[in-house]
């Protein structure tokens, strides 16, 4: 046997191409390209994010010093060809080829629609002896408390796929029971005679002491070289062993993919001549290269939704707004983020394809319906919008391409909203009289006009998206009317006023290119990774081991830092803890100066967490002990971030309309004036109702607001009665 690299939680022979093994396919070998790293001052960058609807760039032209976007149809069956015809779109559109890109940022769905259709590797579990129904046991609570019905997630895999193994560690990490290799081997039998392309292994406490995972993994290895090997201690080692060994469990399921997938997109963009080497945007907002991606791309779950609340926070930074509601209306769903200062809420409590995530992810929920959601009047004559979406093919009915059930932007089509030969910058022509023969069926079994039947759908899609977020809010203790909004994709622009309306908001920002906000994201994020410990210890007892794990995590990160982007010299940690009341449950998430740490400054950690707990649940005990859970870090690589020019001023020149047509106010066609995205200067103001048309948008200015326009180029909407 050669070395072994085992870096990340999956490991494979250093000595050979990275190969998995897929579900009744003969296996994958990829060889890295020796592509140049260059994470500062290329030439053009290009950010892309794939959508279920739409593949979106947004490219930096460095030599004209302003931003191209570009949207494309995604192809589900090969997401890589959504980036190879954005890619010929440049060139053939903006002279842009392949080879003058010297940063290349990109994120993908794909790891969370595997979870999502359960279309991953076929895997086994090697757990502790006593622990076999891990899986199906789960948490004893209930779902949904509410619902004597509801059940829990079927496991990812079966439970004869769960292989006990004899060995235990203590608490402490201290061995107690000698791990029997045999149990290994036997499990590596069963593994291989079932088919399997994988085994996971997650040990009892192997968060504080992983030398049985290390064994494990080694004796696999071993007896079977065909199959890969994920250690819980490796993904993310935290207490709790169910979460732990989900985290583990989804990282080996969905890698086969990954590792195809982005395989076969370096393989493409080699042979176009793209010099740059991609980077992979994370859930946490960083970015990291397409290696690590595929090494641990459990990272990537909600990269799309991180990457658009990282791009949002950039552009409301340019007119001074740190507090604010994001709204990611897109083919799909409607996503929504609260941004305190400036920062993004971190929340180690998201569901993904219904398995909690015990990992730090940019807290983005899907509340709500998208551009694609069906549209449906049940039995009772009540009108639905969603769940279920059109998705990108067929699409909506007016996309032409043998949809027939009606969709939410078949609705803002008749509705006027749309025009129908600019849609997506004029690529894909909509049919308006296929989209109102869809809506007649629904207009006639709620009795309604067609126009009180587009309104209709404005208002139930509004008022989910209300009622979820009212939720979302209270749960964080925090009020709605204190927060500006930050509308973006496809959708987003549209339904910002009257989602504002329902909520009391009188301030919404909307930014430069909002139907591409998720790929500009990307391509401003920096390089970043989360590394944790876990502590587990009352606060008056830590200080040495939290003094410990900062340096043992520092020094950790510096090396992944110097080996990820060696060429980035800015660099920063950002600390927190996870703490709780002695005897509680469950922690609450901590922000933590360093400082405090290695100046063992016990009453400041202890006074974060009492003034944190008191924000969230309007009470604290500040004589009560406190337990540290974990100490995290993340470590911050500053890329540099291209500045664009600034919108020109017009001075003594009038903002007028480019057109008009009619469009549902209020339940009646009215006509309303339509303003151009590209004409609007830096001093232009006008008042709604009006439509704004952009390539990758619509905005829809309800009855009520006034519009004014940042030098940034962000249009900025206020409420006026």
């Amino acid at each position: 046997m050669g070395p072994v690299a085992a870096r990340g939680g999956c490991v494979r022979r250093a000595d050979r191409p990275y190969s998995l093994r897929h579900p009744g396919r003969r296996p994958v070998v990829r060889t890295v390209q020796p592509w140049e790293c260059r994470v500062t001052s290329p030439q053009h960058s290009l950010g892309i994010d794939i959508g279920g609807t739409f593949t979106d760039l947004s490219l930096w032209r460095a030599d004209e010093e302003r931003f191209i976007t570009l949207k494309v149809p995604t192809t589900r069956a090969q997401p890589a060809l959504g980036v190879i015809a954005g890619l010929e779109r440049l060139e053939s559109e903006h002279g842009i080829r392949p080879a003058d890109i010297g940063y290349f940022v990109h994120g993908t769905t794909i790891a969370l629609n595997t979870l999502i259709e359960r279309d991953g590797a076929r895997l086994g579990l090697l757990v502790t002896r006593g622990f076999r129904d891990l899986l199906v046991i789960q948490r004893l609570r209930m779902p949904t408390p509410y619902n004597w019905r509801t059940g829990r997630p079927t496991p990812l895999l079966p439970r004869r796929h769960v292989f006990e193994v004899t060995g235990r560690l203590g608490p402490e990490g201290t061995e107690e029971i000698d791990l029997i290799e045999a149990d290994v081997d036997a499990a590596v039998d069963a593994a291989r005679a079932a088919g399997l392309d994988g085994l996971v292994v997650c040990l009892m406490h192997a968060y504080r002491n992983p030398v049985h995972e290390q064994r494990v993994r080694d004796r696999v290895r071993e007896r079977a070289p065909d199959l890969f090997v994920c250690c819980s201690h490796e993904i993310w080692p935290r207490m709790r062993e169910y979460e732990r060994a989900l985290i583990s469990i989804m990282n080996a399921y969905v890698m086969p993919k990954i590792d195809s997938y982005l395989g076969d997109l370096e393989t493409r963009l080699a042979g176009m001549g793209l010099p740059a080497r991609p980077f992979i945007t994370q859930s946490t907002g960083g970015i990291v290269t397409a290696a690590s991606a595929r090494r641990n791309p459990v990272e990537t779950l909600l990269s799309g939704p991180a990457a658009g609340v990282m791009g949002a926070i950039h552009a409301a930074s340019l007119v001074g707004v740190s507090d604010f509601i994001t709204l990611d209306i897109g083919g799909t769903s409607a996503d929504v983020a609260f941004v305190d200062g400036g920062a993004p809420r971190i929340s180690q409590s998201e569901h993904v394809a219904d398995f909690p995530l015990l990992m730090p992810v940019v807290g983005v929920s899907s509340i709500g319906a998208g551009g694609g959601s069906v549209i449906t009047v049940d039995e009772m004559g009540v009108m639905r919008v969603g769940p279920v979406s059109v998705g990108a093919d067929p699409g909506p009915v007016c996309y032409g391409r043998g949809g027939t059930r009606p969709a939410v932007t078949d609705a803002f089509l008749v509705g006027g909203f749309l025009n129908p030969d600019s849609f997506a910058g004029g690529h894909l022509q909509l049919s308006v009289e296929a989209a109102r023969e869809a809506l007649k069926p629904l207009a006639e079994r709620l009795k309604r006009s067609e126009a009180e039947t587009v309104e209709a759908v404005i208002q139930v899609a509004a008022s989910s998206i209300y009622a979820e977020l009212s939720n979302l809010a209270a749960k964080q203790g925090v009020s709605v009317a204190d927060y500006a909004m930050l509308p973006f994709g496809g959708a987003g622009p549209l339904l910002a006023a009257p989602v504002a309306d329902e909520l009391g908001i009188t301030r919404i920002l909307v930014p430069g290119a909002p139907g591409t906000l998720c790929s500009l994201g990307a391509l401003l994020s920096d390089v970043s990774k989360p590394f944790v410990r876990s502590i587990v210890l009352p606060l008056s007892e830590a200080a040495g081991l939290l003094a410990e794990a900062f340096h043992e995590l520092s020094g950790q990160a510096r090396l992944w830092l110097a080996s990820e982007a060696p060429e980035l010299s800015a660099q920063r940690f950002e600390v927190a803890a996870d703490m709780r009341y002695l005897g509680q449950s469950y922690e609450i998430d901590v922000a933590v100066e360093p400082r405090w740490l290695e100046e063992a400054d016990l009453a400041a950690i202890a006074g974060a967490f009492h003034r944190r707990h008191r924000a969230m649940f309007a009470h604290a005990d500040e004589a009560a002990p406190v337990e540290v859970v974990d100490l995290r870090l993340t470590i911050v690589g500053t890329t540099e971030k291209p500045a664009a020019r600034a919108v020109a001023v017009r001075a003594g020149e009038a903002l007028r309309p480019s057109g008009s047509r009619q469009v549902v106010v209020a339940g009646r066609f009215e006509e309303v004036p339509v303003y151009l995205r590209r004409a609007i200067s830096a001093d232009s103001s006008f008042v709604g109702p009006a439509i704004v048309e952009q390539d990758d948008t619509t905005i829809y200015v309800a009855p009520g607001w006034t519009v004014g326009s940042h030098a940034s180029g962000t249009l900025i909407m206020e409420r006026t009665r």
